[in-house]
């Protein structure tokens, strides 16, 4: 049991996009990586940062299996050679080891968006618990957590074990949505309390739900959190420091989704991540899309490493969630621009890419509903440069629209070219509800007319999909024409880029400081005498 106010924690957020490791008590992570590891074979001993050969005190390995998985990946290079397997010159055959920590990032299951259907049965439950645990440890040799000179101060050199049993308490930030099973939540509990001690070695742990620890770092217990995430956009009331279940909800609109959008502009039509069939066509350039012929083309493309890579490798690495992670980087890049974020600040309220443009891939394309001086604009107008080159006209009418891409997360009709063109259209449109109608069903579903006034006076707004400058003031004046006048609502979003980003976090470390915290760590010795259910107790946040 730790019964002091400093415990030295370590905290563990691995999101939907990215991980961000440090130590409890600091202001922000210091370890942030993609949420996804190389896969190679258990035979490669090549690999820099491998957990192959790791030995627990008494020589016995630290999970075979977790010998095949590499973190970090770097998006802006080629995979390790090690990571395509096939058997021969057999494309069928060929496999690229990439796998992103959640289903809901695997290109596969991105399949189902393509219908219309609910895809928040995949949101935040773990596809591979050995490559979840390889992040903390690639965290503990890139923090020297298991060394014991981290903290000293001197000159004297004291020899450092990086394979030994971690001194830190562990804290686990539970990404999952509070909309899967409640089934489903406890195996994945109980799953990374058995990794947390069985394979981290972790003398105590605890796990805290990401809205919770959002709502902590903001100084609220009692809030509605709004959570605009890669995935999708989430809203969980949390009510002293609880989860109610029945009040939330989810939006396929979020900053994957974003992403999407600006591909399909950019390239002329419109598919799902992940998906190599074409939905929707649409073109609102004046002549061919910037991207048409090639399409959107990440940093990795562009290395001289490329070259390398057989035909196969190449064509399946173009298939795989690697490739579709690394143009979603691309994306995040453009839509986070200082000179977009600048040229977006309008008073223009219509919906982007809405009113112009053809549903055809050619170059009629119809601009009445615009102004002419948008359509006379010079080519010297503002602009912006993709990795290879491609230059993308922000002076027309479709640039400009481009710069207000974020207005999408709050629009009640979208564009005709995004939606799906199936009978499962109502479906589609009822899962990728704007936030402020989000907030609305959320706020419907609590029955304590008290509680929701004052949720709705504490709605924070985080996430990385949420930085997008006047978000919070957009969500507020949206709010304000739906809820009732006897709602005094508030939306409370930090100025801080790093507090949006890391919120989660930054409520762990500040929970873990906690002296009043400490008798709720589940200890090594608890769990070996109770097992897994003694925690899902004591972490029944619902």
């Amino acid at each position: 049991m730790y019964c002091g106010d400093e415990t030295g924690a370590f905290i563990g957020d691995i999101g939907s996009h990215t991980a961000r490791f440090g130590y409890g008590g600091e202001d922000c992570p210091k370890v942030v990586v993609p949420s996804a590891v190389y896969k190679h074979s258990p035979d490669e001993n090549n690999y820099v940062g491998s957990s192959q050969g790791n030995q627990q005190p008494g020589g016995k390995k630290r999970g075979a299996k977790r010998g095949k998985y590499t973190a970090p990946v770097s998006l802006m290079n080629v995979p390790p050679h090690g990571c395509f397997s096939s058997e021969g010159d057999d494309e069928e055959n060929c496999d690229v080891g990439f796998i992103p920590i959640y289903q809901s990032m695997n290109s596969n299951n991105n399949q189902t968006k393509q219908a219309g259907q609910d895809s928040c049965d995949g949101d935040g439950v773990i596809q591979d618990i050995d490559a979840w645990a390889s992040l903390w440890e690639y965290s503990f040799s890139a923090l020297t957590a298991r060394g014991k000179s981290k903290h000293t101060v001197g000159y004297k050199k004291v020899e450092q074990s990086l394979d030994g049993p971690i001194d830190h308490p562990l804290l686990a930030v539970d990404s999952s949505s509070r909309i899967i099973s409640t089934n489903l939540q406890e195996r994945q509990k109980a799953l990374m309390l058995e990794t947390l001690f069985e394979s981290l070695s972790a003398p105590a742990a605890y796990i805290a739900p990401s809205a919770m620890l959002s709502s902590f770092a903001n100084g609220r217990q009692t809030s509605l959190v709004v959570d605009v995430g890669h995935t999708g956009s989430r809203v969980t009331p949390v009510v002293d420091g609880y989860l109610l279940h029945s009040g939330s909800c989810k939006s396929g609109r979020g900053g994957m989704w974003l992403g999407d959008v600006k591909r399909g502009v950019l390239e002329g039509c419109w598919k799902i991540n992940g998906s190599d069939s074409v939905v929707n066509k649409w073109n609102g350039w004046k002549g061919a899309p910037p991207c048409q012929h090639d399409g959107v083309i990440p940093r990795y493309i562009l290395q001289s490493k490329i070259e390398k890579l057989k035909a196969n490798e190449l064509e399946h690495l173009k298939k795989s969630p690697f490739h579709s992670m690394a143009v979603h980087e691309v994306m995040y890049e453009m839509m986070t621009s200082t000179n977009l974020q600048s040229i977006g600040i309008s008073s223009d309220t219509s919906t982007p890419f809405v009113g112009y443009g053809s549903s055809e891939n050619n170059d009629d394309v119809n601009m009445e509903d615009k102004n002419d001086d948008d359509e006379d604009a010079d080519d010297d107008g503002p602009s912006y440069v993709l990795p290879d080159g491609t230059k993308v006209d922000l002076a027309q009418p479709v640039g400009k629209d481009l710069c207000r891409l974020p207005q999408l997360l709050l629009s009640e009709d979208l564009p005709s070219w995004i939606q799906p063109q199936t009978s499962n259209a109502n479906d589609y449109a009822s899962n990728m509800l704007p936030l402020h109608k989000l907030v609305h069903r959320s706020l419907s579903q609590i029955l304590d007319a008290d509680l929701r006034k004052e949720l709705a006076s504490n709605i924070i707004l985080t996430g990385s999909a949420s930085l997008t400058p006047g978000l919070d003031k957009s969500l507020s004046i949206e709010l304000g024409k739906i809820l009732p006048a006897s709602y005094k609502h508030k939306v409370i979003s930090s100025k801080s880029t790093v507090e949006n980003r890391y919120g989660a976090w930054i409520g762990g470390s500040i929970l873990s400081s906690l002296g009043s915290f400490q008798q709720l760590w589940l200890s090594k010795k608890e769990y070996e005498e109770n097992g897994a259910v003694l925690g899902l107790q004591r972490f029944n946040n619902n």
